[in-house]
């Protein structure tokens, strides 16, 4: 395999649902750890299967997977994330009021509270976390909840920026504002192309290619420029004389031919 040549510490694989990015993932994190090297694949998919790939257990901590040395696997669970967001804010206000603490309580208890914990985790990752390996591999959910998950650290450090009070179902102000620099940092990290590789996996179809297409532009305005196309499961019809195989190994050749002007620049492997 060759998906990715020069492989940065970061490693980031989306595209559309079913295209294969769980499988070039794991397939990528075993083939870096057969090299030698300490990887830790992280899956941002609530419905990962990763356990079932593995055999292991997905946990909420990384979890070492004994059949490939050097490999550890962890998944972001929302609802646990978002439990232990909460007790962190709450544990921060030890000098607070019971009505004080129960009225934060009441406003971590909504879906934007579950959404800034699995970021918070996400981040911490991207902010100087698990300095013990060498390269951190990102399975991810379909495309528009990974693009939303890359989009929270700009999104978050402007809010921050721009608001000095108050308080929301992200928790008091004055405790969020202690993750600005990490935030920050996860921001720094994502667009540094000498840390972060973002794998646009597609399938040969028109459909795959186009939502491709379009995840590229939206990295790029992140400032995610750092991109590679792998297109998944290409079909070639091993004799001409059947028909359905000619024809479907010709659908995917005028696809491929009529790149998205997006993916058209970018590093392509097949």
């Amino acid at each position: 395999m060759n998906l990715v040549p020069h492989p940065t510490r970061y490693l980031f694989f989306t595209g559309k649902g079913g295209v294969g990015k769980t499988s070039l993932s794991t397939a990528t994190a075993i083939q870096l750890a057969d090299q030698g090297q300490r990887v830790l694949l992280v899956s941002t998919d609530a419905a990962s299967n990763l356990d079932e790939m593995l055999g292991v257990p997905l946990r909420n901590a990384p979890v070492a997977v004994p059949a490939v040395p050097g490999l550890s696997v962890l998944n972001i669970d929302p609802q646990v994330a978002a439990d232990q967001y909460r007790q962190r804010v709450l544990a921060q206000m030890d000098q607070a009021s019971a009505e004080e603490r129960d009225t934060v309580r009441e406003q971590l208890s909504g879906a934007c509270t579950t959404e800034i914990a699995s970021f918070d985790e996400f981040s911490g990752l991207l902010a100087g976390g698990a300095q013990d390996v060498d390269h951190v591999v990102f399975d991810t959910a379909p495309t528009g909840h990974t693009l939303r998950l890359l989009s929270l650290p700009q999104a978050w450090s402007g809010f921050l920026q721009d608001n000095d009070r108050g308080a929301s179902c992200l928790g008091p102000h004055s405790g969020l504002k202690m993750q600005e620099s990490r935030f920050n940092a996860a921001l720094a990290t994502l667009t540094d192309p000498a840390l972060t590789t973002v794998v646009l996996v597609a399938r040969a179809d028109r459909s795959a290619l186009a939502e491709a297409g379009r995840s590229a532009q939206e990295l790029a305005a992140l400032g995610l420029n750092a991109q590679r196309l792998a297109i998944n499961g290409v079909f070639p019809a091993a004799q001409a004389s059947d028909a359905v195989a000619a024809a479907i190994a010709r659908q995917e050749a005028a696809a491929l031919a009529d790149l998205p002007a997006a993916l058209q620049p970018l590093p392509q492997v097949q």
